[in-house]
């Protein structure tokens, strides 16, 4: 279990860190890229679980935790970059 919640550590890093690249070479702006990767993120996650489920067995279940770390990661770098977003455009009214 403690692998699985360091999967999910270590894809969500890798996901912010992917999103401030693109930040820093969009010129600090926000754009579309950085919504598009979570939901790609949470995707892929959701079709690895699929094929886990044609595979079936013990594979099958690791698969379907792998999926599931991959979408949780997805889901908690779209939280992320959202709340940036929202901080952002506070930032700049003011």
């Amino acid at each position: 279990m403690a692998g699985l919640v360091l999967l999910v550590l270590l894809v969500w890093v890798a996901l912010l860190l992917i999103g401030w690249l693109i930040y820093r070479l969009q010129g600090r702006r926000m754009t579309w890229a950085q919504y598009i990767l979570p939901c790609v993120a949470v995707l892929g996650g959701a079709i690895i679980i699929m094929i886990s489920v044609d595979i079936g067995g013990w594979n099958g279940i690791g698969y379907a935790l792998m999926g599931v770390s991959i979408a949780t990661s997805g889901l908690l770098t779209l939280i992320t970059v959202v709340i940036v977003d929202v901080v952002i455009r506070r930032r700049r009214r003011n």
